[in-house]
């Protein structure tokens, strides 16, 4: 699985760039994407997808230990949608 580290490794090699400066542009997105998002605002990276924001009401679960019913309040939550160029890569064979 790849994770910050080979992606802040990829950006450096693909660039010249210090990892260090690279990884600092992840940071810097990927707060910047999480502000846009709690201001309930789309972020659109293209070639990537989207971000934006889900509301989820309030609702009532059932403990699966006890079987006793409690309620759970309403919650926003960030959702993810692919763009057709990464739908594109994902599937190519």
């Amino acid at each position: 699985m790849a994770g910050k580290s080979e992606i802040v490794e990829r950006i450096a090699f693909e660039t010249g760039m210090p990892k260090a400066h690279a990884a600092r542009a992840i940071e810097v997105m990927v707060d910047a994407i999480g502000e846009w998002l709690q201001q309930g605002e789309r972020v659109v990276v293209p070639g990537l997808g989207s971000f934006y924001v889900s509301e989820r009401p309030p609702r009532v679960v059932r403990n699966p230990r006890t079987g006793a019913q409690v309620a759970v309040g309403s919650s926003r939550t960030a959702r993810f949608r692919p763009g057709k160029e990464l739908k594109g890569l994902v599937n190519r064979r």
